[in-house]
């Protein structure tokens, strides 16, 4: 009776996976379609998603090594703007084995189909896309597509299901394998709905995202993470083990034993600070990130893969004895953290928590030295894993430090000119960063090409401004002066305004003078928030501006330029400030501006305030001084 049992469960499983994989390699769409009626609160979008539809499966093991993956999409298009903006499709072939199955058509309101004949679907030279546009698409029309292709197994992977238009019926669907697990994670109004065989989620009526300005955007969107692993329950610990192992490498213990004693890192007078510290200097400053397969040989070749470099410091670590706690979080844009489910592809952020100096090690970001978390990963959850003697591996969720705001300060001092013709614009400016953007400047000029360093000048010290640079010098870009306040990266720029700044209105000039600070968005027409405000991490913004004014000109105006906005806490104190004056001293106009963001997070409710605070700076960026010419 047992074996009759046994027998009757081999032959269900051996049916249900024929019928998955009958499903998905052989998918059809209705040949008389249904669809759902749209709500009333979707009906003043240029058009709405009918279905959405994301099936996989995954085929591996007896000589076996495929996939099938089904894409249905279907559009109505409710106005005359949504027809440019959903008629066209473009499929990204670049590891598809075969097209199985392709077909479009498009519904009319009366029901009539009308379907794309296949040689309208055309390869884009020069790329790895299949496109096809619909054709005489009008206002009411359904455009419907599917495809089914063959390729390589996904092991991994995350789809993402709301948009900027409302989707009514969304389902994503992977297979189990036999010989491994699929685990999955759904976010933000995804269900699931499983059986034996398969792993399904859907959602009914998503509605349209809209992008916000310095919200965790990509984190609030509906979407569907999975992977596939042979634990038969995976958990904290299995994803520890896997990162352990990978940064175990391969044993290069003489190579590690040689590097310590180069370095004298044993001498007890050391500090585990200062080990640390010269660990890291001297791979920032003599190692390359670039492609080595022998781990061995690293410092021989002076090249590192990321990989490597989590290797190196968990093996000097191990080899100094100092304590130290893997970690891993998400970027809180992309991913909330989540303690419940396990996702690999969203700890996107691994670092290596020091316990006695309360520092962090950035492995995978080269340009971030031994100190601070990782910006994405600020004031954000994580897990914290602990080795015991006895090789027992235990974890814990802790919110990561949030950093000084102090320690985050951009000082700009702006020296501006106007030539005798009243047209052309001069600024001589000094740019001197502390904090992270120190540390990716220092990384980054020395990777920019030398036909590009202009652009990075221009870029970063006058934001979307058109303007020549002149001349530039760079100061403490060394990599080391991370480490000592006193010598913070800066940029002397001296450069030639190319847009206009100056108008002409008879007996005056208009100049507006708050453009020196790069161009700023404004807030002033958004009324309505739906997510909490989050930013990378606290910072402050200084700037100087000083004016001279052209000979038989004067400046009678200065007022307008003094703008204050706050924002405050429950405790009264001011965590957000912007703040600017203005005065005549001789023949110059000294300009002060102050803007400093003292948190990470604010409640959608103090919006109007933040909103206030960054119009404030948007206004005084396009308020202009009255320049007179005097009688």
């Amino acid at each position: 009776m047992k074996n009759l049992i046994f027998f009757i469960i081999a032959i269900l499983s051996t049916q249900l996976s024929f019928s998955q994989e009958e499903e998905v390699k052989n998918y059809k769409w209705d040949e008389v379609p249904n669809f759902q009626e749209i709500p009333a609160e979707f009906s003043n979008y240029p058009a709405v998603v009918l279905k959405d539809y994301r099936l996989y499966e995954n085929k591996v093991g007896e000589y076996t090594y495929k996939a099938y993956v089904v894409k249905h999409q279907v559009i109505k298009i409710l106005s005359e703007a949504g027809i440019n903006e959903y008629n066209k499709v473009s499929i990204n072939n670049r590891y598809v084995r075969d097209y199985r199955d392709l077909k479009v058509r498009v519904i009319k309101p009366n029901g009539k189909i009308e379907e794309l004949p296949k040689e309208k679907i055309i390869e884009k030279e020069g790329t790895t896309e299949r496109q096809f546009a619909f054709e005489g698409v009008e206002k009411g029309d359904i455009i419907e597509y599917y495809y089914v292709i063959k390729e390589y197994p996904d092991f991994s992977g995350c789809e993402y299901f709301q948009r900027d238009i409302p989707v009514l019926d969304a389902k994503f669907q992977i297979n189990k394998i036999s010989r491994a697990r699929t685990y999955t994670a759904a976010y933000n109004g995804l269900v699931k709905e499983s059986d034996f065989k398969t792993t399904i989620y859907v959602a009914k009526n998503l509605p349209a995202y809209k992008f916000e300005k310095n919200a965790t955007n990509l984190a609030n969107l509906a979407k569907v993470y999975f992977f596939i692993d042979t634990s038969l329950s995976y958990s904290y610990v299995d994803y520890y083990n896997s990162l352990n192992s990978f940064a175990d490498g391969v044993s290069a213990k003489s190579m590690i034993k040689n590097f310590v004693e180069k370095f004298n890192l044993n001498d007890p007078a050391l500090t585990t600070d200062e080990k640390i510290k010269i660990v890291d200097i001297y791979l920032k400053e003599n190692i390359e990130i670039d492609k080595q397969y022998i781990y061995k040989k690293a410092l021989e070749t002076k090249k590192m893969t990321p990989s490597m470099v989590l290797y190196f410091y968990k093996d000097v670590l191990d080899y100094l004895k100092i304590k130290y706690q893997f970690t891993a979080s998400t970027d809180k844009f992309d991913d909330k953290f989540d303690k419940e489910n396990v996702v690999p592809d969203a700890l996107s952020e691994i670092l290596i928590y020091i316990p006695e100096t309360k520092k962090y090690l950035s492995p995978f970001q080269f340009w971030m030295p031994y100190g601070q978390p990782n910006a994405l990963s600020v004031n954000n959850d994580a897990v914290y894993f602990n080795k015991e003697d006895r090789q027992q591996v235990t974890y814990e969720f802790k919110k990561i430090e949030n950093v000084l705001m102090d320690d985050n300060v951009t000082k700009a001092t702006s020296n501006i000119t106007i030539d005798d013709d009243m047209e052309t614009v001069l600024v001589d400016k000094k740019s001197i960063y502390t904090g992270y953007l120190a540390s990716y400047f220092r990384y980054a000029v020395k990777h920019v090409s030398e036909e590009k360093i202009n652009d990075f000048v221009k870029n970063n010290t006058f934001n979307d401004i058109d303007v020549d640079v002149q001349k530039y010098s760079f100061e403490n870009q060394e990599y080391k002066n991370n480490y000592d306040p006193e010598k913070p990266f800066t940029i002397n720029s001296a450069i030639k305004v190319k847009e206009s700044w100056i108008e002409n209105a008879g007996k005056n000039n208009l100049i507006t003078i708050g453009k020196v600070l790069g161009k700023q968005t404004s807030l002033h027409q958004e009324t309505n928030r739906t997510n909490p405000i989050v930013i990378s991490y606290p910072k402050k913004n200084i700037n100087y501006i000083n004016l001279s004014i052209p000979s038989g000109y004067s400046v009678k105006n200065v007022g307008s330029l003094a703008f204050t906005k706050e924002i405050k806490n429950a405790n009264n104190d001011v965590i957000g400030l912007f703040k600017s004056t203005a005065q005549i001293e001789g023949n110059t106009v000294k300009i002060a501006v102050e803007e400093f963001y003292n948190f990470t997070y604010l409640e959608k409710e103090k919006y109007s305030e933040y909103r206030d605070l960054v119009d404030a700076l948007y206004d005084f960026n396009n308020a202009s001084l009255i320049l007179t010419r005097n009688n």
